[in-house]
């Protein structure tokens, strides 16, 4: 006849190695070991991407954390795990504000270099728009002078052309005299 197994008292004692084959283990036990191990694997893959994450520079957010891990959201804020992440995102903010100031201690002598040479190019395109106004003033005023121009030179090549086919019915008359 089979051997009673208690449940409850065996629950509450420590989870058995899966190596040990003398004492029995009841279905519960084994679930609680594989879900042990399971999570084990687990936060052990969370810390994995976290490191992978700092050092290639990846923006850490638990979110995004979870979802290259391929863990569940929860398991992120979980612990121990969450801990470890906001470290990470801590020094990786600070890094970033590190350089960004580095980026922006410009002198204010090197400003005020910047400045007036913004200045000096700023007065030279506009003298430049200047002359370009009035040569566009002036194109416009030698087109319209063409245009007068030739009109004039079409009316008089009317005129002589008028002028011509008078002239020469009275030319020929004249020969045949």
């Amino acid at each position: 006849m089979p051997k009673h197994i208690d449940v409850n008292s065996s629950a509450e004692g420590p989870a058995k190695s899966p190596h040990r084959t003398t004492a029995k283990r009841v279905p519960g036990q084994v679930l609680r070991e594989a879900r042990a191990r399971d999570s084990e694997v687990k936060r052990a893959r969370v810390l994995k991407t976290l490191n992978e994450m700092a050092a290639t520079g990846e923006r850490i957010t638990f979110l995004g954390l979870a979802r290259t891990a391929r863990v569940s959201n929860w398991l992120v804020y979980a612990e121990g795990l969450r801990e470890h992440i906001e470290d990470a995102i801590k020094k990786q903010s600070r890094a970033a504000r590190r350089e960004a100031e580095a980026g922006s201690g410009a002198s204010a002598e090197s400003l005020a270099a910047d400045l007036e040479l913004a200045t000096a190019e700023l007065r030279i395109l506009r003298a430049e728009r200047d002359r370009l106004k009035t040569d566009t003033a002036r194109l416009r005023e030698t087109e319209a002078e063409r245009d007068r121009l030739r009109e004039a030179l079409k009316e008089t090549e009317e005129k002589l052309e008028s002028t011509l086919k008078e002239s020469r019915p009275s030319s020929s008359h004249r020969a045949k005299r």
